[in-house]
C-alpha cells in the first residue's frame, strides 16, 4: 500500500490536486503556455490531469531539457531521485543503470554540440507520481537519434524528481558513435575506435617495434579530418584502461593512427629474414609489403593516448573491475557436471570417439585446456564460465566449447541457470573479469586475448543469453598446421 506515503506528502506539500481528485478533470491541453525560450523544445502537449499540477510537471521537463542544452551537469544530476533506474537504448542496443551508473554514462554528453529537444509531450498520473511520455530528438557530433522516451517523476519534499527513465524506441539517423560502446579494445598505446579503411592516405606506414613472438604492427599517423565522426568525437577525451588483472591507467586521446596488425605467412617471414637467395628485408620494405597486402577491413583506427597505458580493454569512465577467480571445489565440480551434460559437449565427445584411438578419454583432456572461473557480481549471485579446447585440429580432431551459468541460491546446492553456450569458436574463451555491472546485477564479461586468434572481446547479456562482441583481432595470414 502506498497511501501512507501519499498522505504524508499531502500533509507536507498541501496537495494542490486534492480538489481535482474529488472531481476528476476531463482530459485537457490547456496547461499554461511554455516560456518563450522553450517553446521550440516542447511545442505540443496532451495532458491528462489526475490530481497533479501539470504546469509544475511541464516546467520540470523544461528544466531537464535546459540542463542538457546548457551543459549544466550539476543541475542535471539534481533532477534525479536517489532511488532510480534507467534504460539506455541506441538502435538495437540497450543497457540498464542505477543512478550512479546513469550519471556516469551521461556526463560525457555535456559538451558543445549536444542538443536535446522534446515534442508531443503527454502527462498522466497523480499527486505522488507523474508519467511523462514524449518524442526525444538527440543530436551530438557524429550521432543523431529520435524516438519515444518515458520519464517517471515522483513527488518529494523539494519537488519532483526522476525515479525512472527509458528510451523506449531509438531510431538512428546516423551510425552510433564509438563513444556509445561501453568497452573498447586497446592496441599498444591507444584505443581501437573503428575498422575498415578504403581511402588512399598520404604518408608512409612504419613498422612498430616487436619481439620475436609478436604480430607485425604498422602505424600511419593521420589528421582528425580523415577519420570518421564517431572516432573524431574521442579526440581530447579521457579513457580508463584495464589490464587482465584489473590494474587501471587513465589517458587522453591526443591523435589518430591507421594501423594494421597481422601474423604473416611463414613464407613471407622467411623471405624477410634473408633465407634462400634473397637479401634480408629492411623494416621499411616489410611495412610496405604488409600494408599493400592488407585488405581494407584489416585496417583500423587507433586513438593514441598521451602516455603508455598497458592494458587490454578501455572504457570512457572508470568502473569497478571484478576479477575472474577460481571457484570453490564444490562449485567447480557442479559446473563441470553441467558442462559435460550439454548436448554440444556430447556431440564433440562422439566425434572425438570416431576420430581418435582413445574413445574412453574426455575430448578436452587430449592436447587440450579446461578452464573454470567465477565472477562474483554480488554476494547473492555470481557467474561461472567453463571453457575447453581439445585436439590439434590439423587433419585430426579439434574442438572448442564454452558455456556460462548464473549462480544463485548459495548454500548446499547452488542453482545454475544457463546464460550462454558458445560452440565451434575459433579459440578458447578466456574470461579475465567483468566491468560496468548494471543495475540488474548483470556484469559485462571481458575476454581475451585468446591463444591463437588473439581476439579481444566483451560478452553482454541479451535476450537469449550472453552474446559475444569481438572488439579487435589480429589478421592471421599464416597456416596453423
Amino acid at each position: 500500500m502506498r497511501w501512507p506515503f501519499v498522505l504524508t506528502l499531502c500533509a507536507s506539500l498541501g496537495c494542490k490536486g486534492e480538489a481535482q481528485r474529488a472531481t476528476p478533470a476531463a482530459p485537457s491541453s490547456s496547461a499554461a503556455p511554455l516560456a518563450a525560450s522553450t517553446v521550440q523544445a516542447v511545442p505540443d502537449a496532451s495532458v491528462v490531469s489526475r490530481g497533479f499540477d501539470s504546469v509544475v510537471a511541464r516546467t520540470f521537463v523544461e528544466r531537464w531539457l535546459a540542463a542538457q542544452n546548457d551543459h549544466d551537469f550539476a543541475a542535471y544530476g539534481e533532477l534525479y531521485a536517489a532511488r532510480f533506474a534507467g534504460t539506455k537504448r541506441v538502435g538495437n542496443y540497450s543497457k540498464r543503470f542505477d543512478r550512479a551508473g546513469w550519471l556516469r554514462d551521461r556526463q560525457p554528453m555535456f559538451r558543445d554540440g549536444v542538443r536535446v529537444r522534446a515534442s508531443d509531450l503527454q502527462l498522466s498520473g497523480s499527486a505522488g507520481a507523474v508519467r511523462v511520455v514524449f518524442t526525444q530528438d538527440f543530436a551530438a557530433p557524429g550521432f543523431h537519434d529520435t524516438g519515444k522516451k518515458e520519464l517517471f517523476l515522483v513527488a518529494q519534499p523539494a519537488g519532483f524528481a526522476i525515479s525512472r527513465e527509458e528510451m523506449l524506441v531509438s531510431q538512428l539517423a546516423e551510425p552510433a558513435p564509438a563513444i556509445d560502446s561501453s568497452v573498447l579494445a586497446v592496441h599498444r598505446d591507444g584505443v581501437v575506435l573503428g575498422s575498415g579503411f578504403s581511402q588512399a592516405l598520404p604518408g608512409t606506414p612504419r613498422l612498430l617495434a616487436r619481439a620475436a613472438s609478436d604480430s607485425y604492427d604498422l602505424a600511419l599517423p593521420v589528421e582528425p579530418s580523415v577519420v570518421s565522426k564517431e572516432a573524431r568525437a574521442w579526440l581530447g577525451r579521457s579513457v580508463t584502461v584495464y589490464a587482465k588483472g584489473g590494474a587501471e591507467c587513465q589517458g587522453v586521446v591526443t591523435r589518430f593512427e591507421v594501423r594494421v596488425s597481422a601474423e604473416p605467412h611463414f613464407g613471407m617471414r622467411q623471405a624477410w629474414a634473408g633465407e634462400g637467395d634473397v637479401p634480408k628485408a629492411p623494416p621499411a620494405q616489410i611495412a610496405q609489403e604488409i600494408w599493400g597486402i592488407a585488405r581494407d577491413d584489416e585496417r583500423f583506427v587507433v586513438g593514441v593516448l598521451d602516455h603508455d597505458c598497458h592494458g587490454v580493454w578501455a572504457v570512457a569512465h572508470a568502473s569497478t573491475f571484478t576479477p575472474a577467480l577460481a571457484p570453490s571445489a564444490a562449485l567447480r565440480a557442479q559446473a563441470l557436471s553441467a558442462f559435460r551434460a550439454l548436448p554440444a559437449y556430447r556431440e564433440l565427445q562422439a566425434r572425438f570417439a570416431q576420430d581418435t584411438s582413445s574413445p574412453g578419454q574426455a575430448w578436452e583432456s587430449v592436447d587440450g585446456v579446461l578452464n573454470v572461473v567465477e565472477v562474483r557480481s554480488s554476494p547473492e549471485s555470481s557467474w561461472l564460465v567453463v571453457a575447453a579446447r581439445g585436439g590439434v585440429g590439423c587433419g585430426g580432431f579439434g574442438g572448442n566449447l564454452s558455456a556460462i551459468w548464473k549462480v544463485s541460491g548459495f548454500g548446499a546446492t547452488p542453482k545454475l541457470t544457463s546464460r550462454g553456450v558458445f560452440k565451434d569458436s575459433v579459440d578458447l574463451l578466456q574470461v579475465h573479469g567483468a566491468l560496468d555491472q548494471n543495475a540488474d546485477g548483470t556484469p559485462e564479461l571481458l575476454a581475451g586475448p585468446d591463444v591463437f586468434a588473439d581476439e579481444i572481446s566483451v560478452l553482454r547479456l541479451g535476450g537469449s543469453g550472453y552474446e559475444r562482441s569481438v572488439l579487435f583481432k589480429t589478421s592471421n595470414w599464416d597456416c596453423g598446421c
